[in-house]
C-alpha cells in the first residue's frame, strides 16, 4: 500500500495542525500495536519454556502478533508517507510458514509411549532420556551385559504431566528464586501433589502394564528409575530424581507417578532453576528394569577424579543392593585399581559391614544383618575387579570420556551394568600452577573430589546448610556431603566434608559445577574458625589460613537457555530479533527476517519521523501554534495534539509553561528551569570576534532546517512531546513518550552545530556525549552531531532522564565558545557531574577562581 501526505482524488489537504494531529494519532497507534506485540511475544517466549508449541495453546496469540505487525507497518506508512510493501509480503509469508509449522506439530504422530531397551541407543536420548539412552548404548553398541527392560518415554511424560499440568508448573516456577527456600518448598509440595494425583491416560497405563507383564521380574519386583532428557551428560542431575526398587507389578502405575513427582522435589527445582534449564528441554522418561537379586553393587570410576593423571580407577562396592552407595550413606569397600592390563589392586580400604539392603519378599526393600563370614571377606573377588576394570576401559574408549558406572553382581555371580554417565574430572588436577605455601596447613587429609585452589570465608555446619546461611564465595565445612548440596552450589567457592562418598551424587554435583572440594576430611570442622578467611588447595587436600589465592574460576559455564531455536519457523519468522542496533548499516528493510525485526524497524523509524514532524508540516502554517510565554531565549511555539494543555488554558496567542500538562514536557522543563542553570553567559574576551558568526556558518549541517532566529516548535500531548528548536547557533531535537508502561517510554535527542570553530564544536559534542552516557543514554556522536536514546525505562527513570537532559540543554548553550582544549572539556564534565551547572564557582588548577566569562584554566 502507498500512503501519501495529501488527500486522495485531489481533495484539498487538511489544515497543517490537523495533519500533525493525524500523524500523531498514527504514531500512537503504532506504539500501541508495538507494545501489544511485545507483550504477546514475551508471553509466548515464557510459555515455550514450559510447553511445546501446539496450535490450541499458542495459535491465537501468534495470529494476533502478525495482525498487529501489519497494523504497525500501516501506521508507519501514514506517519512517514512512504510505502513498505516488502513488510506486508514478509508478514504474510511468515504467518503462512508459522501456521504450517503449527499445523504439522498438531498432526505429528504421537511418539511411542514405551520402547524396549533392546531398541535403544544413544541417538534416542530425546525420547528415552540420557540414562536409558546410555544404558541402551552399552547393551546394543558396546555389548556389555545389561538387564532386560523398557522405557516409558518422554512422550508418555507429555501425556501425563507436560501438557495437562503445564500451566500449574509455569505459575509455580515463573518467578521462583532458587534461593527462596519457602517458595521452593511450597512449589515442590503443590507440584508433587499434582503429579502424584494425576490420572494415567489409558495409552500410558496399557503400555506400562503390558510390557511389565511380558518382561516378568524373575520372581521379584521391578526397579523404576528416572531418565530425564539431559540427564547423565555435562549436567548430571546426580541425585536430583527418585528411583524405586522391588516394585510389585500391580503397583507400577503408582510407582511411575511417584518417580515423575520427584522431578519437582525442592532440590530438583533448585537445580534446574540455578542451571537455567527449562521445563521443555528436560522431560522425564522412566526406565523399568527387573530388580536383580544382588550379592553386591557399587560404582566404578574409570579415572580417579581427584588425580586423573595417575592412571588409576576407583571401585566402590557394598553388599546387597547398594541403595545408599551413591548417596554416600552406606559404607563401601574402596578399591584403587591400575588401568594397566593386569588391573592390579593398588589399594583396598575395607568398610565396616553391619547391614545390607535386600529386596523384601512383599515388595520394597529391607535391611538385614551381614553374617560374620561375609564381614571378613572382601566384597569383590579379584576376578570381579578385573572384569569391572576391563569393562571400564571399554566404556571409556567407546564414549570418549571417563565414565561413572553403576554395576550389580547378582547371586549367580553375573555382573551387569545398570547405569553409565560421563565422569567430570578436573583438568590438570596435579599441575603445580603455584608453588606450595610455606606456612603449615590448618588441616590436611581426605580425598579430592574436584581439584582447584580458592579462598573465602570459612563456614562450618553439622549438616548441609540452607542457602540463606551461605554468603556467595564461602568455603563450607560440613560433617557429611549429601545431594542437598544442590541448594548452595551457586554460592560455594569450595567445600570440605568430613564424610562423603567420592563416588556419590554430591561429589558428581561438585565436579559438575567445578567447585574445589575434599571428602573424608575427618577433623576439618574443628580446625577452622568460622568467619575467618581460609584458602583451600583441593588437589593437595589442605586448608591454610588467610587468602592465598583468588576464588576459583568455574570450569562449567551455565548457559542462558531458551526453548526452540533458529531452525523452526516460529522463531525464525516471528520471535528472533536480528535488528538490534539502529545505527548499524544493516538496519534497513531488506535485513528484516521476522515479525520482531519489522516491529523494531517500525518503532525506530516512526520516532525518527516524529523528530522532523514540526519542520515538515508546521513551517507551512506559521499561525497554527501559540507562543510559549516566559523569560527564555527560545522562540517556542506550542501545538496541542490532544491532552497536552490544561483545560483551563485560555485561547489566545500565548500559553504559559504551567498550562502545558504534558508529562514528558514537564519533566524536561524542570531541568531547563532548574535554579542552578543559567541560560546566558558572556562571551570570553579572547573569543569576542566569534560574535559575528552568522547562521551561514552552519550551512554544512544537514539537520539544521531553519535559519537562525526562526521559530522553534513544541508539539505536546498528555504523554508525548516533540521539541524542535534553534538556539545560539545550534540545533536541538527532543522526542519523548512518558507513560505507565516501560515498553512505551522513550526519549530521543539530537544536537548539532554551534558558533565556534569545528574543533570547539566537537569538544562540546564530546562533553554532551560524556554527560548523556553518565545519565543512562545510548549515544552516537559523529563530529559535532550527537544522537542519543533512552529506551524502556520506568516512568521514574524516564522522568529523571528528561530532567537531566533539560539541565544539560540549558547549560551547554554557547559552551562551544569556551572549549579551548580537551582538559577544559574534562573540567566542564566534572563540574556538571558535581551539580555546578553555572560553571562559575569552582577554583582552577592554579588556585585562582575563574572570573565571569573566562574559561577555566586547563
Amino acid at each position: 500500500m502507498t500512503a501519501t501526505p495529501g488527500e486522495p482524488g485531489g481533495a484539498r489537504p487538511p489544515a497543517a495542525e490537523e495533519r500533525v494531529r493525524r500523524q500523531y494519532r498514527e504514531f500512537k497507534a503504532l506504539l500501541a500495536s508495538n507494545n501489544e506485540c511485545l507483550a504477546l511475544m514475551a508471553g509466548l517466549q515464557e510459555d515455550l519454556r514450559f510447553v511445546p508449541p501446539r496450535p490450541h495453546l499458542v495459535g491465537e496469540r501468534i495470529a494476533a502478533v502478525f495482525e498487529r505487525t501489519v497494523a504497525s507497518v500501516t501506521a508507519l506508512e501514514h506517519v512517514t508517507g512512504k510505502a513498505y510493501a516488502s513488510f506486508h509480503r514478509l508478514a504474510a509469508r511468515g504467518r503462512r510458514e508459522v501456521e504450517a509449522f503449527l499445523a504439522a506439530e498438531g498432526r505429528r504422530e504421537s511418539p511411542a509411549m514405551a520402547v524396549s531397551l533392546a531398541q535403544v541407543d544413544a541417538s534416542h536420548a530425546a525420547l528415552v532420556g540420557g540414562k536409558a539412552a546410555a544404558l541402551g548404548e552399552v547393551a546394543n553398541r558396546v555389548g556389555l551385559p545389561v538387564p532386560e527392560g523398557f522405557v516409558l518415554t518422554a512422550g508418555a511424560y507429555a501425556q501425563v504431566v507436560g501438557l495437562p499440568l503445564w500451566r500449574e508448573v509455569r505459575d509455580a516456577l515463573r518467578d521462583l528464586d532458587p534461593d527462596d527456600e519457602a517458595g521452593l518448598a511450597a512449589a515442590a509440595t503443590s507440584l508433587r501433589a499434582a503429579v502424584a494425583g494425576a490420572a494415567l491416560p489409558r495409552a500410558v497405563e496399557v503400555a506400562l502394564t503390558e510390557r511389565a507383564r511380558k518382561l516378568g521380574a524373575r520372581g521379584g519386583g521391578f526397579a523404576v528409575r528416572s531418565s530425564a532428557v539431559g540427564e547423565g551428560g555435562q549436567r548430571t542431575f546426580a541425585g536430583q530424581f527418585g528411583s524405586l526398587l522391588n516394585v510389585p507389578e500391580h503397583d507400577l502405575p503408582r510407582a511411575y507417578l511417584e518417580v515423575l513427582a520427584t522431578r519437582f522435589s525442592e532440590r530438583a527445582l533448585a537445580y534446574r532453576l540455578s542451571q537455567g534449564i527449562t521445563e521443555v528441554e528436560s522431560p522425564m522418561a522412566v526406565l523399568v528394569l527387573p530388580t536383580l537379586a544382588a550379592r553386591a553393587a557399587g560404582i566404578l570410576y574409570t579415572q580417579d577424579p581427584g588425580r586423573p593423571g595417575r592412571g588409576n580407577m576407583l571401585i566402590a562396592a557394598t553388599s546387597g543392593l547398594g541403595v545408599d552407595v551413591a548417596g554416600g550413606a552406606a559404607p563401601a569397600d574402596l578399591y584403587v585399581v591400575a588401568r594397566t592390563r593386569s588391573h592390579a589392586v593398588l589399594e583396598h580400604r575395607p568398610a565396616e559391614k553391619g547391614t545390607r539392603v535386600v529386596a523384601a519378599a512383599g515388595g520394597g526393600i529391607a535391611r538385614e544383618a551381614v553374617s560374620e563370614e561375609e564381614r571378613r571377606r572382601p566384597t569383590l573377588s579379584t576376578e570381579d575387579i578385573q572384569v569391572l576394570a576391563a569393562w571400564g576401559v571399554r566404556l571409556e574408549a567407546h564414549f570418549g570420556t571417563p565414565q561413572d558406572v553403576e554395576w550389580v553382581l547378582d547371586e549367580r555371580g553375573e555382573l551387569y551394568v545398570v547405569q553409565t554417565r560421563d565422569l567430570l574430572v578436573g583438568p590438570g588436577a596435579l599441575r603445580r600452577a603455584w608453588s606450595r605455601p610455606k606456612a603449615a596447613p590448618l588441616f590436611a587429609g581426605g580425598r579430592t573430589v574436584f581439584p582447584g585452589r580458592t579462598s573465602g570465608p570459612a563456614l562450618a555446619f553439622a549438616e548441609m546448610p540452607r542457602a540463606a546461611h551461605v554468603p556467595e564465595g564461602a568455603i563450607v565445612f560440613v560433617r557429611r556431603a549429601t545431594p542437598e548440596i544442590v541448594r548452595v552450589l551457586p554460592r560455594l567457592a569450595g567445600l570440605v566434608a568430613e564424610r562423603g562418598n567420592v563416588a556419590g551424587h554430591a561429589a558428581a554435583l561438585l565436579r559438575e559445577w567445578g567447585i574445589p572440594s575434599v571428602f573424608e576430611a575427618e577433623g576439618a570442622l574443628g580446625a577452622v574458625t568460622p568467619g575467618a578467611t581460609v584458602s583451600l588447595d583441593a588437589a593437595r587436600r589442605a586448608v591454610f589460613a588467610g587468602a592465598l589465592w583468588p576464588p576459583a574460576a568455574r570450569s562449567v559455564e551455565i548457559p542462558e537457555r531458551f526453548a526452540g531455536g533458529e531452525a523452526d519457523p516460529l522463531h525464525r519468522r516471528l520471535l528472533t530479533l536480528r535488528l538490534v542496533d539502529p545505527s548499524a548499516l544493516n538496519f534497513r528493510p531488506s535485513a528484516c527476517r521476522s515479525a520482531h525485526d519489522v516491529l523494531r524497524f517500525c518503532h525506530e523509524k516512526a520516532i525518527e519521523a516524529m523528530f522532523t514532524l514540526s519542520d515538515s508540516v508546521l513551517d507551512r502554517a506559521p499561525h497554527a501554534a501559540r507562543r510559549l510565554a516566559g523569560a527564555t531565549p527560545i522562540r517556542l511555539f506550542v501545538l496541542d495534539l490532544g491532552g497536552g494543555l490544561a483545560p483551563s488554558a485560555q485561547a489566545g496567542e500565548e500559553v504559559r509553561a504551567e498550562e502545558i500538562v504534558s508529562r514528558p514536557f514537564q519533566a524536561l522543563w524542570r531541568g531547563v528551569m532548574h535554579p542552578g542553570v543559567s541560560w546566558r553567559r558572556e562571551m570570553p574576551a579572547s573569543l569576542g570576534g566569534l560574535a559575528s558568526v552568522v547562521a551561514g556558518s552552519l550551512g554544512s549541517q544537514s539537520s539544521a532546517r531553519r535559519a537562525l532566529g526562526e521559530k522553534s516548535y513544541l508539539l505536546v500531548a498528555a504523554d508525548y512531546m516533540n521539541l524542535n528548536s534553534r538556539l545560539a547557533f545550534h540545533f536541538t531535537l527532543v522526542d519523548a513518550t512518558l507513560a505507565g508502561e516501560r515498553n512505551l517510554n522513550a526519549v530521543s535527542f539530537r544536537f548539532a552545530g554551534g558558533g565556534a570553530t569545528r574543533w570547539r564544536r566537537n569538544l562540546r559534542a564530546v562533553f554532551l556525549e560524556r554527560i548523556l552516557r553518565h545519565i543512562g543514554f545510548q549515544v552516537d556522536r559523529r563530529m559535532d552531531v550527537v544522537n542519543a536514546w533512552f529506551r524502556k525505562g520506568s516512568a521514574a527513570e524516564t522522568e529523571a532522564a528528561l530532567d537531566h537532559l533539560g539541565r544539560l540543554m540549558a547549560c551547554s548553550s554557547q559552551l562551544d565558545m569556551y572549549m579551548e582544549s580537551h582538559d577544559t572539556m574534562e573540567w566542564y564534565v566534572e563540574q556538571f557531574m558535581q551539580g555546578n551547572y553555572r560553571f562559575a564557582a569552582a577554583t582552577g588548577a592554579n588556585g585562582e577562581k575563574p572570573t565571569r566569562g573566562e574559561a577555566p584554566p586547563p
